[in-house]
């Protein structure tokens, strides 16, 4: 395995683990694994493409993708986590 798919597969779990922390609630985790994850994005390639096998790109493919399924729902958690803060606040939320 590439170190470029192993980095994929930290960055994946990690975005997991965030996804779990939100549901959960779990803000000062989620902030953690956020920035050990942020740690994996600053060490990867802008493009990874050439850093990875031919036959790891499927797989790579898949890992993305299930980061963009993974942050969308942390973000979704958190919007909803944002409104209910501002209602404890009396400010207007956001659309």
């Amino acid at each position: 395995m590439s170190r470029a798919l192993s980095s994929l597969e930290s960055f994946a779990n990690l975005s997991e683990s965030m996804a779990k922390a939100a549901s959960a609630q779990e803000w000062e985790t989620l902030v953690q694994l956020g920035q050990e994850r942020d740690a994996i994005l600053e060490a990867m390639p802008a493009n990874i493409t050439p850093h990875l096998l031919p036959a790891e790109l499927p797989l790579a493919r898949d890992l993305i993708e299930k980061c963009r399924q993974l942050d969308a729902q942390t973000t979704s958690l958190l919007g909803e986590r944002q409104n209910e803060l501002r209602v404890l606040l009396r400010e207007p939320a956001l659309a």
